[in-house]
């Protein structure tokens, strides 16, 4: 087989959670641009809808579907009308997330259970409902997006810091226990794109000034440069990775 034949993802079938904007929608957009058939899922209708929109008026297929990652009954919902829509599920991208910017001591019991919810438990549901149809298929790519803040701290995101520490490590967990079913199960650790997430960032001057010293590259990085990453991960090519995170963050966490 010619080693490229490996990047191919054509026909497979792709979950994309959070797929209405940032880095979900970039690797909506790029999976679907290498032949992947997709399945948009956010809450917001008309964001995701633009997305599907998108895809096809470039030749692909997708489609949209609203979703609510924190609860059980819309993600069975999801995963339901994909597996009648398309027949299988070949690949799931956990993007989905939130980062609230706010010091520990102001972290109220309903913003932990939130960022929780809708980072960590939201990937736990919804590997679990994929999951079973890859069990059945044994085979299948699940692709959950971490952050290098899952193995460094800030200082004002304590929760998002802990969700993403989960994320690692179910990945791994997940990986041990998929993998002689066929089951692929990956993290991809972004460090500082620019999306709507990292807005404090890049309006901050003093933060966007360490990040420009930190960063190697001397700025953060742009939606589609994550996509190499989603391709290499949901294709044979990584047919050899199970619980691996890839950290892509233009060199922040060399020093």
């Amino acid at each position: 087989m010619d080693c490229m034949e490996k990047f191919k993802v054509e026909g497979k079938v792709a979950i994309v959670t959070g797929g209405s904007k940032g880095l979900g929608r970039a690797m909506a957009l790029g999976l679907a641009q290498a032949g992947a058939r997709i399945v948009v899922a956010s809450r917001s209708l008309d964001l995701i809808e633009l997305t599907a929109d998108e895809i096809i008026k470039e030749g692909g297929q997708a489609i949209a579907v609203p979703v609510d990652v924190k609860n059980p009954q819309s993600i069975e919902r999801l995963v339901g009308l994909t597996k009648d829509y398309y027949g299988r599920v070949d690949v799931l991208i956990n993007n989905a997330g939130i980062a609230p910017m706010k010091k520990a001591v102001d972290t109220s019991l309903e913003d932990w259970e939130h960022v929780m919810s809708t980072n960590l438990k939201s990937a736990f549901l919804l590997s679990r409902s994929v999951g079973k149809i890859m069990l059945k298929q044994r085979k299948g790519k699940i692709i959950n997006v971490g952050s290098i803040l899952g193995t460094m701290a800030a200082s004002i995101a304590m929760p998002y810091c802990v969700s993403k520490a989960g994320i690692a490590h179910m990945t791994r967990a997940l990986a041990l226990e998929w993998g002689l079913h066929g089951i692929h199960v990956n993290c991809i650790a972004p460090g500082f794109f620019e999306t709507e997430m990292t807005q404090y960032q890049q309006q901050n001057k003093a933060h966007r000034k360490f990040l420009n010293f930190k960063i190697p590259f001397k700025r953060l990085g742009k939606p589609e440069e994550i996509v190499g990453a989603a391709i290499f991960l949901a294709s044979e090519a990584s047919d050899y990775m199970t619980g691996a995170t890839l950290v892509i963050d233009g060199g922040y966490t060399i020093w």
